[in-house]
């Protein structure tokens, strides 16, 4: 079970969650760079129930390559990207590494998109690489 804290940059939002990480990734795909505004997205995903929310969020959806629903979530007055929810995975939330205080809990498992990534990006050999999301 990992406990994690975090919040935005202004701090109008902050989390708090309990429970089993699902897994946690890179994203290379275009939708995560721009949004981002970095090369790439890191994100852990837990259960939804596992994570508490404090403070308003506003939110973006859009249609995704495979027909999907994202939702990115972020702080109103910061524009802090905070967590992403997948309509295809309900009960699963995404939270944006960055947020996260307890640095030392995120190992990223794979990295998606890769056959999309910017060529400034260096990507670590030691964990899987995918072109583009593997079947679940």
């Amino acid at each position: 079970m990992t406990k994690l804290t975090g919040q935005c940059l202004c701090g109008n939002v902050k989390f708090e969650a309990n429970g089993d990480v699902m897994m946690q990734g890179n994203c290379h795909c275009t939708d995560c760079r721009q949004s981002s505004g970095s090369p790439f997205a890191t994100l852990l995903f837990m259960a939804e129930d596992n994570v508490s929310i404090s403070g308003e969020v506003k939110s973006f959806t859009h249609q995704v390559d495979s027909g999907n629903m994202l939702v990115k979530e972020f702080c109103p007055n910061c524009g802090s990207q905070m967590f992403g929810r997948n309509k295809g995975r309900p009960g699963s939330l995404a939270i944006k590494v960055g947020t996260i205080n307890e640095q030392s809990e995120i190992k990223p498992q794979f990295n998606v998109f890769a056959g999309s990534k910017m060529d400034c990006t260096a990507l670590d050999d030691s964990i899987p690489a995918f072109d583009k999301m593997p079947p679940s």
